[in-house]
């Protein structure tokens, strides 16, 4: 979405509530001259949190939509991902857990992939992970890892032929302080996934009961995906209708 098509949907969602610029500036606690630059399509001098406010005034969300030499932009983050994927499961397997990445899943209308899921038989504890290198959504990512970790116990079951005692759910990030910063300015995320890297770790060596946490990985580059052998690509399906 251009600046001008932004402004627009801006004017008309003011408009269908039956307010004048001044009302949703009130509203938001801007002025009326900021309400129609936007609606000009003059957002170059904006910040992102005052456009987000002001839209969030309509009930609406604008959305950053990064743009970077074409199809190299998606690649750069598919390589990204592809590494802390490859970091977190090197670090598990050193503590004696099984790895498998990427476990697609479709169970009653409810599809995606499970970025990392690892089990330790010998504790009947099984771990669902979401590897984000952004944070562009908290409600998506907690709503998408809270549908992975209610699968997950059915998902091992089938899989590995006993159903799991303890479950952990953990979001892994690279190391990076303006993502920790955004991490920990975001009230919903800190409640989602309240226990530190310090305590993840503990219940990785000893995994005991739930936990959901976060843990950001430090030393993250390219070599680790060469030394990571990417399990076979599996698909979950239920064993048989889903309930009417």
């Amino acid at each position: 979405m251009n600046d001008l098509v932004a402004g627009q949907v801006l004017r008309a969602l003011r408009r269908r509530r039956g307010w004048a610029q001044h009302e949703l500036a009130h509203r938001v606690g801007m002025s009326q001259s900021v309400v129609s630059r936007v609606e000009a399509g003059h957002l170059g001098d904006m910040s992102i949190a005052r456009l987000r406010r002001l839209f969030a005034g309509v009930e609406a969300r604008i959305e950053m939509d990064p743009r970077w030499r074409g199809a190299q932009l998606e690649r750069l983050i598919d390589e990204a991902h592809a590494e802390v994927v490859a970091a977190v499961a090197l670090a598990l397997e050193a503590l004696g857990w099984t790895v498998t990445v990427e476990v697609t899943y479709s169970e009653y209308g409810e599809r995606g992939s499970i970025d990392v899921l690892a089990v330790r038989a010998d504790r009947l504890a099984a771990l669902v992970i979401e590897v984000k290198t952004d944070l562009p959504s908290a409600e998506q990512v907690g709503r998408k890892l809270d549908e992975k970790a209610r699968l997950a116990p059915g998902i091992v079951a089938r899989r590995e032929g006993w159903r799991a005692a303890s479950l952990g759910r953990v979001i892994v990030m690279p190391e990076n302080a303006a993502l920790r910063r955004r991490f920990e300015a975001t009230p919903v995320l800190v409640r989602l996934f309240p226990l530190d890297g310090r305590a993840v770790r503990r219940w990785l060596r000893d995994p005991a009961g739930p936990i959901a946490g976060r843990w950001f990985l430090s030393g993250i580059a390219s070599r680790h995906r060469s030394r990571v052998v990417r399990p076979r690509r599996a698909t979950a399906t239920p064993p048989g209708p889903g309930p009417g």
